[in-house]
């Protein structure tokens, strides 16, 4: 009888080939076999029963007995058999409650882009009540059809309805994941989607990078040139820190987490750029900012939030133009009305870097790795190669009508020979 107790295990056991006396110890699976009286067999992995890794022998004793008493009294489904979970609405969320969700529980920071969409859908209000007061559930693909038809109403241009095209799409996909949304209601709608648009191509005229840095402040005038020298996003720059810099092998890299297409890659640093690094590399009282230290943060390396009314001003001022302010900060009317015509925006340094680049001839795969693009095409559309291969090849059919005139002039005026022949020349021989 001792002997048959010792080796009775109550239908859990393992299939490894390790010692029964160590099965409580080891790490292989457990595995239930049971059959009640006249009923049918069952046999499976506790592991997959359960959806995680048991190993200790008290716990699987556990489940194992919880089982046996579904099983005898025909309650027990297999996990495999149960019917999914229908996830339901939150009831009672607001629009703005689910954006603060959505920004702690993403995984990844969103971007000051996003945010600023965000804050403005949520705002706006739909049949007397701001999207940010209506409950989540509630918003439906016709509120968000009235929304987009308010920004064509507007005048918004069609990139920029293209970004809240993306937020909104972004967080109704994050909601029906989540269990927040039981249906998408900017899924399936023609309009609400992506539009194609003029292609921007707004090029630095010359002069006009000189009077920029004059009239920037010292942190504007740091960014103006790394944006020039590596093409970089203005978000790669203002979230780049001193640990990412290695000034020794003149290299930057930038991190997969920093990135608009979440994927890393290291810029080298020009010359130009390598100097003016050099020069804040330590803060106010002489030390050596530490690496966590923004590159182009505040004087103590502390991150600069954002830089819009200093490239309003400096871009004002290179043009001309004194900027005057309202109360809250944003450009007054008139200043407002210069500023649009001058239409240059900080991200048009990045399109003027990956041109300046091409037009030295770099090989676009190159281009396309500095600008951090997936793909060449892609690189191609931003920057109007065909146009800039083009220009180049005309460049190159002058130069050789100049070198076919001046070959031809120059045949022309050749030196008379001893013998008055024009082109021919004689040795004379003493």
């Amino acid at each position: 009888m001792a002997h048959s107790q010792r080796h009775r295990n109550r239908g859990l056991r393992k299939v490894c080939g390790c010692a029964r006396r160590t099965w409580p110890k080891c790490s292989h699976s457990w595995y239930f076999n049971f059959k009640p009286r006249g009923g049918k067999a069952f046999r499976f992995s506790v592991d997959a029963e359960a959806g995680e890794h048991i190993e200790g022998k008290t716990k699987a004793d556990a489940m194992a007995e919880t089982w046996r008493t579904q099983i005898r009294t025909g309650t027990f489904l297999r996990r495999a058999d149960a019917p999914p979970v229908v996830a339901t609405p939150a009831a009672g969320l607001t629009l703005s409650e689910f954006g603060e969700r959505y920004t702690e529980r993403l995984g990844r920071p969103v971007s000051a882009n996003a945010r600023t969409c965000f804050q403005q859908w949520a705002a706006t209000p739909i049949a007397g009540v701001p999207f940010g007061q209506r409950v989540l559930a509630s918003i439906t693909e016709d509120d968000l059809e009235v929304f987009f038809a308010g920004l064509r109403t507007q005048g918004k241009a069609a990139s920029t309805r293209n970004k809240y095209v993306q937020v909104v799409k972004a967080m109704c996909r994050w909601a029906v994941k989540k269990g927040y949304l039981s249906r998408d209601p900017a899924a399936d709608s023609d309009a609400i989607r992506r539009e194609k648009h003029a292609q921007r191509d707004r090029r630095l005229e010359p002069g006009e990078e000189t009077a920029l840095l004059e009239h920037a402040g010292p942190h504007l005038q740091r960014l103006i040139v790394a944006a020039l020298e590596t093409g970089c996003r203005k978000g790669e720059l203002l979230g780049l820190t001193w640990r990412d810099c290695d000034l020794t092998r003149r290299e930057i890299t930038l991190r997969a987490e920093a990135t608009k297409t979440r994927t890393g890659r290291v810029v080298p640093v020009s010359a130009r750029l390598a100097a003016v690094l050099a020069m804040a590399t330590t803060d106010p009282a002489g030390q050596t900012h530490p690496p966590e230290a923004r590159v182009f943060g505040d004087a103590a390396g502390q991150p600069v939030k954002d830089i819009k009314k200093a490239w309003e001003t400096a871009v004002l001022k290179a043009h001309g133009h004194a900027p005057t302010w309202t109360r809250n900060n944003s450009l007054a009317p008139t200043s407002r009305a210069v500023f649009a015509s001058i239409n240059l925006t900080f991200h048009d340094l990045r399109h003027e870097a990956g041109s300046r680049l091409l037009e030295a001839g770099w090989p676009i795969h190159s281009v396309a790795h500095m600008l951090g693009h997936a793909n060449i095409s892609q690189t191609s559309t931003y920057l109007n190669a065909t146009r800039v291969g083009l220009q180049d090849a005309m460049r190159r059919l002058d130069a050789s009508r100049c070198n076919s005139v001046a070959q031809a002039v120059a045949t022309d005026r050749a030196p008379l020979g001893n013998d008055g022949q024009q082109g021919t020349e004689q040795v004379t021989v003493n």
